[in-house]
């Protein structure tokens, strides 16, 4: 039986010229007209020509940050000027270091650190009755909810039937471009090694008296044998959505949520096709517990049994007592961690056991996070016609410049037609990102942590780039708690 593979994604490039992105180019154009603008305004008004020299060394210039790469940081040397203004502004002003109002005066004790500051949840019902939790950023008013899922697996599932699940996952993605409240998704994955307490408490609750002394040793003993052995594992689907798109729009906070419930209600209702079982909406204190646990990995085993007792959490204790980042590495109360982001998916096609590697449990806890954006259903057709022009638009460049196609160049083309076919055909399109955290307990233990996530990453055939510098906002990124990256940098005073 022939393997199924797949691919066909590709980097959104635009009508960038050559290798350079559509900013690229628009940089490199307006550092040739501008300069020859002004010659023609010197030329015209009889100006002082000292102007001249001036505009030319601020194009040649711009031009040298916008073409010469930066390695480390995976963008111009212009892009890493910037990233480097920033975090030292960063650093200066103190946005980098957090203390909560355990042993400070704190004003403002009750938010999260970073860009998590203006997350705070709200507790509601579902049309049954069931309790369920959002996390409502008052900077934009967007509302995610989290879907607790539990994967069947593939390995004992035969390729056609594991074939159907990632038809219907792809069904499922090209449903999100219908449905205009929706922002972006994230799948969460995340695993970390038991400490042992937890079995042994879940073995000693079970225990029958009346069973023989034989057998309750025998089970002691396992489950002591066993201890750190095992993995604790959790996958959530989180949904991030915007209510003001909906129409008529939302006039107050109970109809923003009862219009995401609705449009909740059927994407929730479509997952179990996709070859996962649905456990029902996490509440806000499981969403309590789960920060807690990202920030003080020490308190996961604590936290696992008060939720078993069904003791919950306050918002107040979601964040840590103490953090720092800096620039390699984020330290936050008992955890040290080191987060990447995905720089480029792979070129080649692939099996559906691609990403086992970088999900499989290890020595180290990990958490996987994959964000898509869905294109709205009437752009989605624009979009990839754009994409399959500029990748016409350079190759006829190139055979009026004399330059060959390489073998990258036309196997980019493809995929660009090969999107715009599919699109034709009824699937969604949208962008696609990665975030990686690893997280230990002692600072010893972070470049062994750093080398099994590079080596599993490579296994995966991905690309991750450190997050040199912007640690803190990679850590969040990964929770998948309604940030967006990509939106971060339109933050700040410049956007207001």
């Amino acid at each position: 039986m022939k393997t199924r593979t797949y691919g066909g994604w590709r980097a959104r490039r635009g009508f960038g010229v050559g290798r350079l992105t559509e900013a690229q180019t628009a940089a490199m154009t307006a550092c040739l007209f501008v300069p020859l603008g002004v010659w023609m305004v010197i030329a015209t008004f009889g100006l002082p020509l000292l102007i001249l020299p001036v505009v030319i060394a601020v194009a040649v210039i711009t031009a040298a940050l916008t073409l010469i790469p930066h390695r480390a940081h995976g963008t111009s040397i212009g892009g890493a000027v910037v990233i480097w203004v920033r975090t030292r502004t960063a650093r200066r002003r103190g946005w980098t270091d957090w203390e909560s109002g355990v042993f400070t005066t704190h004003p403002r004790r009750h938010e999260l650190p970073g860009v998590l500051a203006p997350v705070m949840p709200l507790s509601t019902q579902d049309g049954l009755g069931q309790p369920y939790g959002l996390l409502w950023d008052r900077r934009t008013g967007r509302l995610t909810s989290s879907v607790r899922v539990a994967p069947v697996g593939t390995v004992l599932a035969d390729q056609e039937r594991t074939d159907l699940w990632i038809g219907s996952f792809a069904g499922w993605l090209a449903s999100l471009g219908y449905e205009p409240t929706i922002e972006h998704i994230a799948i969460v994955v995340e695993s970390a090694p038991a400490t042992g307490v937890e079995l042994a408490d879940y073995v000693a609750e079970r225990l029958d008296p009346a069973a023989p002394a034989v057998a309750r040793e025998t089970m002691i003993d396992v489950a002591e044998a066993h201890r750190g052995a095992t993995a604790d594992i959790s996958a959530r689907v989180n949904m991030t959505f915007q209510p003001q798109r909906a129409r008529p729009a939302p006039k107050d906070d109970s109809e923003r949520v009862a219009e995401v419930s609705r449009a909740l209600t059927g994407l929730e209702g479509d997952l179990p096709l996709t070859g996962v079982a649905t456990l029902g909406r996490a509440t806000a204190a499981q969403w309590t517990h789960w920060l807690r646990s990202a920030y003080d990995p020490h308190a996961r085993g604590e936290l696992g049994r008060l939720a078993e007792q069904n003791h919950l959490l306050a918002w107040a204790d979601a964040g840590p007592v103490r953090a720092e980042s800096l620039t390699d590495h984020y330290w936050h109360d008992s955890g040290w961690s080191v987060s990447w982001a995905m720089a480029a998916l792979p070129e080649q096609n692939v099996t559906s056991t691609i990403l086992a590697p970088l999900v499989t449990p290890g020595r180290y806890h990990r958490r996987v996070c994959i964000t898509y954006q869905p294109y709205p259903a009437d752009q989605a057709g624009d979009v990839v016609t754009r994409e399959a022009s500029g990748s016409s638009f350079r190759r006829q460049l190139r055979h009026r410049r004399g330059v060959d196609d390489t073998a990258r160049d036309r196997a980019d083309e493809a995929r660009a037609v090969q999107a715009a076919e599919e699109e034709a055909h009824g699937a969604g399109v949208g962008l696609w990102a990665m975030y990686v955290t690893t997280t230990v307990s002692d600072p010893g233990q972070l470049p062994d942590a750093i080398a099994d996530m590079e080596s599993r990453a490579r296994n995966a055939k991905l690309r991750l780039r450190r997050c040199w510098g912007w640690q803190h906002a990679g850590f969040v990124a990964s929770l998948g708690a309604g940030i967006y990256p990509p939106e971060l940098s339109k933050r700040g005073r410049w956007a207001r």
